[in-house]
């Protein structure tokens, strides 16, 4: 410990001596100077001291150091992939073995998060290039399309530029690809480019066979559902009904290929006549800009794009470790979040299914659901209502039942309709609440028709030696029993039923869109319409969808842009199996506006925790949690151990 101390005196002593040279030094060099300078003067008394004092000062200057290049910055450049089946709202179903296989096109994926990541990435000046992958299988309805359409507009309009990379593409993946800037395609790829089409199958002819009936009373001859089981082949009026709206719908789909690649809607229908398409023929016809080899969508696009790239690709998640006990508390699907929203909070909410008295899965069971629609109502922070329609029909009180809330929540703050995909029959019966609706083009919707059916296998019981025996005071307790039909007398009955609900959905069409009875009369009885069909005849008010919505909200409740968006509902998903093996596409998260200012604000914060050796992860993690639940982060720390700087 002596012997220390001894030495770093002997240091502090040497470097005491090695500064009282160094000051002597400097000393005479500045005495030297000074003789120099003063015979200087002397010898050039012609110059004036202004010229003097700068003589002297520029023999002091250091001898410029050469300019070193710097680098140019970075071309920053984004890439997402677009694959898996992209859903309004996703509900998880608990426990999937099959999700250890990992991603696959069938994954599914969330709709809304897509678009939102979009609206983020056109505000976020770290990226001017968009790269968007195609080459992987996924799905898309019409009206998500539309949607998405306007997304990709809020993009270019920031001044982005936006690529698509495409190997075999599919009408939609064509769809997508036309809103970008360029389009490019492997040089062996192909383009199928089909109409729109649907397909019915006829049971009637097998049901003679075997010996099953179906009793069916309904309201409308339009009513498509009920005709495989009642005709072998479809009516001509129904045929040519469908075939109307098809056209609709399938109009849409050509007019976003034929604006975002500069064709003739009529061009762009007739290559749809001939479907398939090689590449070198899609590049002649004007459906792609440029042809690459297989695998090198990165250097080509890459090389078009400049030299020094932050090219940044989606991530993949990391593998979770989880124990025994974890897994077993996972296995139960989970439960609706009760979270409370922040203040000035728009919420969209997704009604998804068939409209039923009880269920769940995949349904819209009346109770939850009014629940649901009554908590909102209640909710002051909650400052408008999008209601997100995607929705076959289903039982008529059930519909009711939610038409009833929705109403009494339209009549407490702004309230407006979204029909997605699929708005018919009970879907557009909860849409008549008074409020504006808005449908894509592609929208299927009204079906305003009211049927019962009821299926009796009597003759192919008896064939293979079953018989049934009903111990019953009357016939009539038989009468869903499935060993025979309606009778004469039951059918009448039922007719009545039918034609009272019926009359109920005339007028309640009527009176929500201010239509008279006998005019609503020649658009229902079963007829389906798209969106476009639908606003020629005054069934919804706009072509448009969520973020329209959004923006109808906003404006009537005068929240300016100080407003938050949420989607409900929202759910604590059950084990997902495929996230302890990490998946693809991770990072395309809903990020608003709001959180990108807090990263950008942080960013330097949290560089300089990194630079002294902290690892900043877990603090990343809660930030981006938070943004995603829109919640305020709370951070707890468990022992001061936990965080070391080195």
């Amino acid at each position: 410990m002596q012997l220390s101390v001894c030495f770093r005196s002997l240091v502090i002593v040497a470097l005491l001596t090695a500064a009282t040279f160094a000051q002597d030094q400097q000393s005479e060099v500045t005495k030297a100077v000074d003789e120099k300078a003063a015979k200087t003067e002397q010898t050039n008394t012609a110059s004036s001291s202004e010229g003097k004092e700068a003589d002297k000062t520029e023999s002091k200057k250091p001898a410029p150091e050469p300019k070193k290049d710097t680098p140019p910055p970075k071309i920053g450049v984004r890439q997402i992939n677009i694959s898996g089946d992209y859903l309004d709202l996703i509900q998880p179903a608990g426990l999937d073995p099959l999700s250890l296989l990992g991603s696959s096109p069938g994954a599914k994926r969330s709709f809304f998060k897509l678009t939102s990541f979009l609206d983020n990435f056109a505000g976020n000046d770290d990226f001017d290039h968009l790269v968007v992958d195609l080459s992987s299988g996924f799905s898309m309805n019409s009206a998500q399309l539309d949607e998405l359409s306007r997304h990709f507009k809020k993009v270019t309009s920031a001044g982005k530029k936006t690529y698509a990379w495409l190997e075999s593409a599919s009408r939609e993946a064509l769809e997508i690809a036309s809103m970008c800037d360029m389009v490019y395609m492997a040089e062996f790829g192909e383009v199928d480019l089909p109409s729109v089409s649907m397909e019915s199958m006829f049971y009637r002819d097998a049901m003679d066979l075997i010996g099953v009936k179906a009793s069916v009373v309904r309201a409308g001859d339009f009513k498509g559902a009920v005709e495989p089981y009642l005709n072998a082949r479809m009516s001509d009026h129904l045929r040519q009904h469908y075939l109307n709206m098809l056209t609709t719908i399938n109009d849409a789909a050509v007019d976003r290929i034929a604006k975002g690649r500069g064709l003739k809607t009529a061009d762009v229908r007739a290559l749809q006549s001939q479907r398939m398409w090689l590449a070198k023929e899609a590049l002649a016809k004007g459906l792609v800009d440029k042809l690459a080899p297989y695998g090198a969508m990165q250097d080509v696009i890459g090389g078009d794009i400049g030299e020094n790239l932050n090219w940044v690709t989606p991530k993949k998640a990391a593998k979770k470790e989880v124990s025994l006990f974890q897994l077993m508390g996972e296995l139960m699907a989970g439960n609706e979040s009760s979270s409370s929203v922040p203040d000035n909070t728009i919420v969209v909410l997704h009604l998804s299914g068939s409209i039923v008295g009880a269920g769940g899965g995949d349904s819209i069971a009346a109770g939850p659901t009014v629940a649901r629609i009554e908590q909102l109502a209640s909710e002051d922070r909650v400052k408008g209502v999008v209601v997100r329609i995607n929705s076959p029909g289903g039982s008529a009180t059930a519909s009711e039942e939610i038409r009833q809330a929705l109403k009494k929540l339209a009549a407490k703050k702004p309230t407006v309709i979204s029909m997605g995909d699929v708005a018919a029959s009970g879907g557009y019966w909860i849409s008549c609440i008074g409020t504006p609706i808005y449908a894509e083009r592609g929208t299927v919707t009204g079906s305003i028709g009211v049927f019962a059916m009821k299926l009796s296998g009597g003759s192919l019981m008896r064939r293979v030696g079953l018989h049934t025996e009903n111990i019953q005071l009357d016939e009539s307790a038989s009468l869903f029993s499935l060993d025979r039909g309606f009778t004469d007398e039951e059918t009448k009955a039922m007719q009545k039923s039918i034609d009272s609900v019926y009359g109920r959905f005339l007028k309640l069409v009527s009176g929500s869109r201010k239509i008279p009875v006998e005019k609503v009369r020649t658009l229902a009885g079963g007829r389906v319409w798209s969106g476009t069909q639908a606003l020629r005849h005054k069934l919804v008010d706009h072509i448009g969808g969520v973020d329209d919505c959004i923006q109808h909200i906003a404006k009537t409740a005068k929240l300016g842009d100080k407003y938050r968006v949420t989607h409900r509902p929202q759910t604590q998903s059950g084990l997902d199996l495929s996230s302890l093996l990490g998946s693809e596409d991770e990072d395309i998260i809903s990020i608003d506006g709001l959180g990108i200012r807090l990263l950008r604000e942080n960013s330097i914060t949290l560089r300089l925790l990194e630079k002294q050796g902290l690892n900043t992860d877990t603090l990343q993690l809660l930030i981006n949690d938070s943004l995603e639940t829109r919640q305020k982060p709370t951070a707890w720390l468990m022992a001061p151990s936990s965080l070391s700087i080195h």
